[in-house]
């Protein structure tokens, strides 16, 4: 009986190692014991079995195939060299047994008996498992990566790689910039952003740079497209998340051009310029400029710096013609520290936090029976439906009904009670957990100074507005004056009007946030 061996390793590191020897040494060992004569032995050095360009895999299909009827035997240490995938192994393997060849393992029983082809299935089965499972955490170390800002690919031109794959090592680092390329590329694309050179001369302008040179290679249109296109992020220092649509991270590596370069490059691109984003309404330096209010005329104020001699010092005004604090300034430091102060005050008490957290768990109390009442109507009536559509059934396997009257009357009881379904879905107990919820809602009011100071940016302005909806006034001398401040603050009024603290608990952590 003729055989052929069939060796393989899926990394390039395994080839001066031992595991290639070893698996034809198995293998000879294995095909002495059976009788079988080896024809020729089939080395696969460094590819993968999930891939499709096995050359010496094909290669050994290829002589069963030009020797078919002759090859009783292909022989491989274990099924997991053959094939990572189910499907593909049973259809090799039929191909095999179209050629006159059975597929033998050195390490595991297979065979055709069916206790042997039920141990094949799971093999197999396990090899697919274990590729699947490889490539997932594989797919999650880059994913990993990328959101570190990090690239695990190799960097488009002007930036090098680090090379710790060639290392054995993962990529914990950005790659760095061609201090050659680099700064070539980046004045080109700086140029065009600003229209100073067409696409058409971006290529003649980089080959008198020098760029022909360098690279030893011409510089093609189709590079300059890739530059301005799939480059074109990445030269901004954004990374694109591939397995994440829309996710874009901040890349660690150093940027090529700015982001308003990279949307101007965009916008030439198609034709037109780009309209400059609005500037963003929120002054850092002024963070109370929304809701701060002159306490004289009750009109908003604004702010400005003036330099002294120990440096810049900011303040808040109120330029309302006629107003009697017109152009007098108010210490910015001096204001938003009594800002801190009127926060602190508004802190609700223990006593007002435990009435809230009683109030709406009473009132969900409440609407959760009106909720199963409404539940336990509509199990009752599918229930019914159920009845009549069993009923249904029994009278066409009677013969009573025709298969289109059959078809027609479960038709009409399906519908319904799919309906009573989507009405039982929208009444159906929801499963908020009211302790977390309000435990949630309830933290972001007893810290209000701190919240104020960890927010940022639009954030802080609409925390503002949330705690003040119609600013607060400010005198000076004397510090803030009284106004309306939000419902849920609203500590001493809660016993004494008509007002309730109490919402619907559902999604309360939203309402609470804004």
């Amino acid at each position: 009986m003729k055989a052929i061996i069939y060796t393989r390793v899926s990394s390039n590191e395994q080839v001066n190692g031992t595991s290639l020897e070893d698996q034809e040494r198995k293998c000879r060992q294995y095909c002495l014991e059976k009788g079988l004569e080896v024809l020729k032995v089939f080395r696969e050095e460094g590819e993968s079995a999930k891939s499709s360009e096995r050359t010496e895999f094909l290669r050994a299909l290829a002589f069963c195939h030009q020797n078919k009827g002759k090859i009783d035997a292909f022989v491989v240490v274990k099924v997991d060299r053959f094939a990572r995938n189910t499907e593909d192994h049973f259809s090799i393997r039929k191909l095999l047994q179209d050629y006159g060849t059975t597929l033998h393992s050195v390490t595991e029983l297979i065979g055709n008996n069916p206790s042997q082809k039920f141990l094949e299935t799971i093999l197999a089965g396990t090899a697919e498992f274990d590729n699947a499972v490889r490539s997932q955490r594989s797919v999650d170390g880059m994913i990993a990566r990328v959101r570190q800002g990090i690239t695990p690919w190799k960097p488009p031109l002007g930036y090098l790689s680090n090379r710790s794959k060639m290392h054995g090592e993962k990529k914990n680092t950005a790659d760095g910039i061609d201090p050659v390329v680099f700064p070539i590329l980046q004045r080109a694309l700086k140029r065009f952003s600003r229209g100073e050179i067409e696409l058409s001369e971006i290529c003649a302008y980089l080959k008198q740079e020098g760029l022909e040179k360098i690279r030893n290679r011409k510089t093609t249109k189709q590079m300059v497209d890739k530059m301005l296109g799939q480059y074109l992020k990445y030269y901004a220092g954004i990374i694109q998340n591939p397995w994440v649509k829309d996710e874009e991270i901040k890349g660690l590596h150093t940027a090529m051009i700015t982001e308003d370069e990279m949307y101007q490059i965009i916008a030439i691109r198609k034709g037109k310029r780009i309209k400059k984003q609005p500037r963003s309404s929120f002054n850092p330096l002024f963070p109370l400029k929304k809701i701060l209010r002159c306490g004289a005329c009750n009109n908003t104020v604004t702010g400005s710096r003036s330099r002294g001699v120990g440096g810049q010092y900011g303040y808040y005004h109120c330029y309302t013609p006629d107003c009697a604090m017109q152009n007098k300034s108010l210490s910015k430091e001096t204001v938003e520290r009594d800002f801190m102060k009127v926060l602190q005050e508004l802190e609700p008490t223990k006593q007002h936090l435990d009435l809230l957290r009683e109030s709406v768990i009473d009132r969900w109390a409440e609407e959760r029976g009106s909720f199963e009442s409404d539940a336990t109507k509509y199990v009752k009536q599918l229930g019914v439906l159920e009845t009549k559509r069993k009923r249904i059934c029994e009278m066409f396997e009677d013969g009573s009904y025709t298969k289109e009257v059959y078809q027609e009357r479960k038709s009409e009881i399906e519908n319904e009670m799919a309906t009573i379904r989507v009405s039982m879905n929208d009444y159906k107990t929801d499963q908020l957990d009211v302790e977390f919820a309000i435990t949630y809602a309830t933290k972001f009011v007893e810290h209000l100074d701190q919240q104020w100071n960890d927010l940022q940016g639009e954030r802080r302005i609409k925390f503002q507005k949330l705690i003040f909806p119609e600013g607060i006034p400010y005198f000076k001398g004397k510090g803030f004056g009284t106004t309306r401040i939000s419902l849920i603050l609203q500590k001493q009024k809660t016993r004494h009007d008509g007002e309730s603290l109490v919402v619907t608990p559902r999604r309360i952590e939203l309402r609470f946030t804004g």
